[in-house]
């Protein structure tokens, strides 16, 4: 009895067995092993999103550039529908810094046959939808004649 109250003075405190660490850490181990794969998942979602934007964001500067400069543009992508960029229509040379690619996992399943084209109204022709395709599924970037530019979920 003496002990126990001299152990309890001097602030001793109580530890974990062997058999409780190695629960522990079985516990973890568990969980982190069930978590893996769906970050993965997680991972390659975004990057599917992040093309989808991407393209988006590349459309409304090439409606915007249009506008401003009241001119047309056109929309090209190129044969491994991958990369894609703008051209000026009268030289048919492209806009320097507007080639944009996509990540290695990604690309450009379907588009309009005809080169997509902003007029200086920001109205588009020919309206259509670029569809991007990924691991986990795809995304649509819908352009209407009007020149709106959406994306959805496929």
């Amino acid at each position: 009895m003496q002990n126990d109250r001299t152990l309890k003075i001097l602030g001793a405190a109580e530890a974990y067995s062997l058999v409780e660490l190695v629960i522990v850490l079985l516990c973890a181990t568990v969980l982190t092993s069930a978590a893996v794969p769906n970050i993965a998942h997680l991972q390659s979602e975004w990057t599917l999103w992040g093309g989808a934007r991407m393209l988006e964001a590349s459309m409304q500067w090439g409606r915007m550039h249009a506008i401003s400069a009241n001119t047309s543009v056109l929309f090209a992508v190129d044969s491994g529908r991958q990369t894609f960029y703008w051209v000026d229509p009268a030289s048919g040379e492209p806009y320097a810094g507007s080639h944009q690619r996509l990540p290695a996992s990604l690309r450009i399943v379907s588009f309009p046959r005809r080169p997509l084209r902003f007029y200086p109204h920001g109205n588009a022709a020919p309206a259509g939808t670029f569809t991007i395709q990924g691991g986990t599924g795809s995304y649509s970037v819908v352009v209407s004649p009007g020149g709106r530019i959406r994306v959805q979920k496929n």
